[in-house]
């Protein structure tokens, strides 16, 4: 009975982390396309999407490797510094499974965690970690085989499409994003505070790279604070 509810809370978000997986096809197929173009080789192409299941940090890996030409060591922390709010998502999580799942259900459901899949398991309040785990698979999979097929076949695509590709992963968390407002308006919030912060740092002379993260930090600990001030006026 337990093994049969397992496989069913499993399928149910393995059917409904679909449409995240799709988005992340054309995604995946157009970082392929570039690593391919820097020269990589297509397997080791295929064993960084499936290590390195970070969109955001790929993309700043290339850019670091093949076009500022950093060191190991620089690469290693600015790639840390941007995957430290899966820090945060994770504990988000971690606190929705508080009462339920094992230490090891916990760990597999963290790993494959991503902004939009996190975004999807909140709208969708399911608590089952087999659920989270569903959902997480087919982007994981999704992504990983769109890297590979970018590293193939890439070349064969007209470059016009290929610059239109990253506006649908764009678009998904979009609609996730929305979605999210439906159900508590309270967060536009968080949306106000970092495109103030995201349009101050388009005049401060900082790479892209640590102005997302100060971007990041700084919309956290305002949004905290704001929340924090608000609790104490209601305790009063």
């Amino acid at each position: 009975m337990l093994q049969n509810a397992r496989m069913e809370n499993y399928l149910k978000g393995l059917n409904e982390g679909l449409g995240i997986g799709i988005a992340y096809i054309p995604f995946g197929i157009t970082l392929g396309l570039i690593s391919k173009n820097f020269g990589m080789d297509t397997l080791l192409v295929f064993l960084k999407s499936l290590t390195l299941y970070a969109g955001s940090a790929q993309s700043f890996f290339l850019k670091a490797v093949y076009e500022l030409k950093s060191g190991p060591a620089e690469i290693l922390i600015s790639i840390f510094m941007i995957n430290l709010r899966y820090s945060l998502l994770n504990l988000i999580i971690y606190r929705e499974l508080k009462k339920g799942g094992t230490l090891l259900e916990k760990m597999i459901v963290g790993l494959g965690l991503t902004d939009e899949t996190v975004a999807f398991i909140m709208i969708r309040k399911n608590k089952n970690p087999y659920y989270m785990m569903g959902v997480n698979t087919l982007p994981y999979i999704m992504f990983g085989l769109g890297t590979l097929a970018g590293s193939l076949f890439g070349n064969l695509i007209p470059p016009f499409f290929t610059k239109s590709m990253n506006f649908i992963l764009y678009a998904a968390f979009l609609s996730l994003l929305v979605s999210a407002l439906k159900a508590n308006f309270k967060y536009i919030k968080v949306v106000i505070i970092v495109t103030v912060f995201k349009i101050i740092f388009e005049y401060i002379p900082v790479s892209k790279g640590w102005a997302m993260i100060l971007i990041m930090f700084l919309a956290s600990m305002t949004y905290a604070l704001i929340t924090y001030k608000e609790g104490v006026k209601e305790n009063e």
